[in-house]
């Protein structure tokens, strides 16, 4: 296989349907470390990981959807003490469902910024 084609076919050969594939897991690894390591580790301490998964999941978040660990807990917190009021930095009824369903990265990260 020379470069070019390479270049061309990237750099696995999956069927279509392997990409889509691909996909899901890695947005589900995003969805899990949202919800098992920021939610209920950092913002609840509700668990206890081991430190390898702590630093796997922060890591996977700050590559994948630029949030960092302290700001994203720090918001949740905010979110529990101003729960449905206009102070609340991701209410649904202030801001509307379908802006906090499809820009809630986007609205952790301009709020830490």
């Amino acid at each position: 296989m020379t470069r070019g084609s390479m270049l061309l076919s990237g750099v696995f050969d999956l069927p279509s349907w392997g990409y889509v594939v691909v996909a899901l897991v890695l947005t589900h690894i995003t969805i899990v470390a949202v919800t098992v390591f920021l939610h209920r580790h950092q913002a609840h301490h509700a668990l206890d990981l081991h430190p390898v998964a702590s630093r796997f999941f922060r890591l996977w978040l700050w590559l994948t959807t630029d949030m960092k660990t302290r700001d994203w807990a720090a918001i949740h917190r905010k979110h529990h003490a101003k729960c449905e009021t206009a102070e609340e930095p991701h209410s649904p009824q202030v801001l509307g469902i379908n802006r906090v369903l499809w820009g809630g990265v986007i609205l952790y990260v301009c709020m830490a910024n």
